[in-house]
């Protein structure tokens, strides 16, 4: 039986959340075995405010006999835990001068060698794996722009501004290009409350802005108020980026396509451009040369994000999606200590008003809704 879910995304140690279709596939076949009646009245039931059922409407219980809500936000918060983590190793890469493009290869490369297997047996099992001919150009594509352009510029960003700055300014300037292109593309309209939410982000966004010369000069003496700038700005384009790939996802292959799939195409773009960018800054010499230390960290980012995933997976699956917003809040939180405490990042006043800003605003941001939802809900 097919369920409603709240699929998510991992790259780059970050959540992108995306409404997906947890399809049960006749053996060789394209088609899903639902129809859109179906599918409507089941994501209405699955992100329902009422946590003590579960997708189907049904009682539920939670791994280890928990409440699905207990269940659901351990889930959460391990999640949480490793996404920071593997935002910590690729800090750590950062600040060892590690080249980003071999960061973005080796780290992709786990969820390719970890999930690629997976498939590959469903797929042996009768199962269709990938969506059709056009969503999987689509995701290429966007793919390609994620790597080469949105985990490139987070890794750069991290050894620039830090990894408080950064990933505050990936969370926050994701949100906000994601209301405004699921508004433009999709029709999707935002309420008064995300209104005011992205606003609170966007001046979160200015303050950062404002703390980043500080920070940056303390990670790299020499750099200069346009070196910082860019750090910035390169974080803010990951964001971007990563709101795009949601949005793409979303347009294009909602309902026929499971999460670990997209998982496995984006990861895969990810080692087949990498490899060969790596190659061509460094040099088969200079890869050879690569301490086996940032080996270790490389793998451990990966790890980190898999582990990630899948506690994600499971948590939203078993609570309600308020749930992703507070993640999301955690995650900046989590990140700003470990840059205060463990990198030694200069916090300032700006910063830390930046900082609350953007939680802030992702707290309160409401998950989107269409037309038809609004005129239901005045019927």
């Amino acid at each position: 039986m097919s369920h409603a879910c709240v699929g998510m995304l991992e790259t780059s140690g970050n959540l992108l959340l995306m409404p997906t279709q947890a399809w049960d596939m006749a053996p060789g076949s394209n088609q899903p075995t639902n129809n859109f009646q179906t599918i409507r009245n089941e994501w209405r039931v699955a992100n329902s405010n009422d946590p003590s059922t579960n997708n189907l409407g049904k009682r539920a219980v939670g791994p280890l006999g928990l409440s699905p809500v207990v269940a659901g936000t351990v889930c959460c918060a391990v999640s949480a835990l490793c996404y920071t983590s593997a935002t910590c190793c690729m800090r750590q890469l950062a600040a060892m001068d590690a080249s980003p493009s071999w960061v973005g290869c080796n780290k992709e490369l786990v969820s390719v060698i970890v999930v690629g297997p997976w498939l590959a047996y469903r797929a042996l099992r009768g199962h269709t794996i990938f969506p059709s001919k056009r969503s999987l150009l689509i995701l290429i594509v966007v793919g390609l722009g994620v790597q080469l352009i949105g985990n490139l510029g987070m890794q750069w960003s991290l050894g620039v501004v830090g990894i408080a700055v950064a990933v505050t300014a990936v969370f926050g300037f994701m949100l906000t290009v994601s209301a405004a292109l699921g508004r433009v593309l999709l029709g999707e309209l935002v309420s008064r409350r995300s209104v005011i939410a992205l606003g609170i982000l966007l001046v979160g966004l200015v303050l950062l802005g404002m703390s980043s010369w500080s920070i940056g000069k303390a990670i790299c003496p020499d750099a200069t108020r346009t070196l910082i700038f860019l750090g910035v700005a390169a974080a803010c384009m990951s964001g971007a980026i990563y709101a795009t790939l949601t949005i793409s996802i979303r347009h294009a292959v909602t309902g026929s396509t499971r999460p670990d799939a997209i998982v496995f195409i984006i990861t895969t773009v990810g080692v087949l451009t990498l490899g060969p960018v790596s190659v061509a800054w460094e040099g088969l010499s200079g890869l050879a040369a690569t301490p086996v230390e940032q080996y270790y960290w490389m793998a451990a980012a990966g790890v980190f994000n898999l582990i990630g995933f899948l506690a994600i997976a499971k948590g939203l699956e078993l609570t309600t999606v308020v749930h992703a917003n507070v993640l999301n809040a955690s995650q900046v939180a989590l990140a700003s200590v470990a840059g205060i405490l463990i990198f030694k990042e200069q916090p300032n006043p700006w910063l830390m008003l930046g900082i609350v800003a953007t939680i802030i605003g992702i707290v309160l941001i409401d998950r989107p809704k269409d037309d038809s939802e609004l005129a239901d809900q005045h019927a």
